[in-house]
């Protein structure tokens, strides 16, 4: 979310960027960022794959609805389209795709896929100290 919101703000850093919730008399022209759902699947004993979703709302000034709207709905779209968020230390795969639009507010649906450790716990594992093979030349 937070790396979201870093993108909208340098690239809008006149708009207001709420998170996650809305007042009743907000700031236009302004971005809502919501996390829709998470889900953790297992891949090993180690690892996890996550896949987050969340939804970008776009607020344009009274009067500017629909062409504004429009235009910054595909300026959002555009800055995920290299398929990839920066966040941290890792490279997120990231799908963006229009998620619609009314008279005020325009959506766009936002998936990030990357794998994560299963746990914070340090692996005890005993580490391997030595090899032994044998070399069969023919």
């Amino acid at each position: 979310m937070d790396a979201i919101n870093t993108l909208l703000v340098n690239k809008y850093p006149e708009y207001t960027v709420y998170i996650d919730l809305c007042p009743d008399d907000f700031d236009r022209p302004s971005f809502l960022i919501e996390q829709i759902r998470k889900n953790v699947d297992s891949v090993n004993k180690g690892t996890v794959k996550v896949t987050e979703y969340f939804s970008v709302t776009c607020f344009e000034d009274t009067g500017d609805y629909t062409t504004n709207l429009l235009i910054r709905q595909q300026e959002v779209l555009d800055m995920f389209r290299s398929g990839y968020l920066n966040v941290e230390d890792r490279s997120i795969k990231a799908k963006a795709n229009n998620g619609g639009k009314d008279f005020t507010e325009a959506y766009i649906d936002l998936q990030f896929e990357y794998y994560d450790d299963r746990s914070d716990d340090e692996d005890t594992t005993p580490k391997i100290k030595e090899v032994i093979t044998t070399i069969k030349e023919e």
